[in-house]
């Protein structure tokens, strides 16, 4: 591999696309191939990478040996299937999450890539926007004392994903909102309470509005789930997902709080991550505004890639994080089925 990397975009849709202008501004990366079923996509990414190469079929790009890299941007159910090919195949990875359809396939997709010496990177983009970073940052340098609960939701109105219609379907996705955007602050939960293992969990989900909406496609998957997560050290994580839930439009979004000994953060206002600390007896305290890094989202994300490949940093959320994140999400639903808490 020279100093140029070059990289195949398997999945041309936006996650395609946003891993394409990553590799372009975190540079030492080329454009080499895209793959696409669907030909109009293809071209759509082609016209913004015109030197690159157009497979239809994923597996047809993976036979080409100049390929070092790759980013499997398809529905969760092909994550595992294409993901281990290439690893075969001695390409280094970054998969989009969730990363499987179950704790099996991630377990596979780790040994996979350490018989293969390779780079799995799963695409948790949270862990690398502006707030998030400046959260870990200030978390990292004691700022809130020790970190020992946080409270993360996304939580749609209304948004029922419908797409080719892939999402609704357990067989194709895992999972309803729990396994799309719960996935998503689960993992930013984990990441900012410093990783500490898992140990319990106490789940629910509904499907209380899916198919109400004449655009919704029919399915069989959650459209909200809440959870608190037991982890070792007596760290806990407050969880709330959802596609569809009857809520004030200004609940709509994201939000993420972490409680440390001596402070706070609330990582998403409209003054982007904030920090809380010095609280008085009257719980009066000081609030500073957290300056956020320069480069941040997929350029921060395929940075980091270049960087694991060089071998200079492990994976912030490799092969193993991904086992430990299929853990949680698939014990929240074992414990909501059951009606009771559930071991990770």
């Amino acid at each position: 591999m020279g100093d140029v990397i070059s990289v195949g975009i398997i999945g041309c849709g936006w996650p395609g696309e946003a891993h394409a202008r990553g590799y372009e501004a975190a540079g030492g990366f080329r454009i080499a191939a895209v793959a696409d079923l669907i030909p109009q996509r293809r071209a759509a990414l082609l016209r913004q990478f015109p030197g690159a190469r157009e497979y239809a079929a994923a597996e047809d790009l993976l036979k080409d040996g100049s390929i070092d890299a790759v980013s499997v941007c398809l529905p969760t159910h092909l994550h595992a299937p294409v993901t281990l090919t290439a690893l075969r195949a001695g390409k280094h990875v970054v998969c989009e999450r969730p990363p499987a359809l179950n704790v099996r396939e991630a377990v596979r997709m780790n040994a996979a890539a350490a018989r293969a010496q390779r780079v799995l990177l799963y695409a948790f983009q949270r862990r690398f926007g502006g707030h998030e970073q400046a959260a870990r940052t200030a978390i990292a340098g004691g700022l809130i004392g020790e970190p020992y609960h946080v409270r993360a939701a996304w939580t749609r109105t209304r948004g029922i994903p419908i797409g080719t219609g892939w999402y609704a379907r357990r067989q194709t996705s895992g999972g309803g909102a729990l396994a799309d955007v719960g996935a998503a602050m689960l993992d930013l939960a984990w990441f900012l309470l410093g990783q500490p293992r898992p140990l319990s969990v106490f789940g629910v989900t509904h499907s209380r509005l899916m198919g109400r909406s004449s655009g919704d496609v029919p399915g069989d998957v959650e459209d909200a789930a809440f959870a608190l997560i037991r982890c070792e050290g007596g760290k806990s994580i407050e969880l709330a997902a959802s596609w569809a839930l009857n809520q004030p439009e200004t609940q709509n979004g994201t939000a993420c709080r972490v409680h440390g000994t001596s402070g706070a953060i609330e990582v998403y206002t409209p003054h982007g991550s904030v920090l809380y600390r010095d609280f008085r007896a009257d719980g009066q305290c000081r609030q500073n505004p957290l300056k956020p890094p320069k480069t941040t989202h997929h350029h921060a994300l395929m940075r980091h890639f270049r960087q694991c490949i060089a071998g200079r940093t492990a994976p912030v959320c490799g092969g193993a994080e991904g086992v430990l994140i299929m853990r949680m999400l698939h014990a929240i639903y074992r414990s909501a089925e059951r009606g009771r808490s559930a071991n990770v």
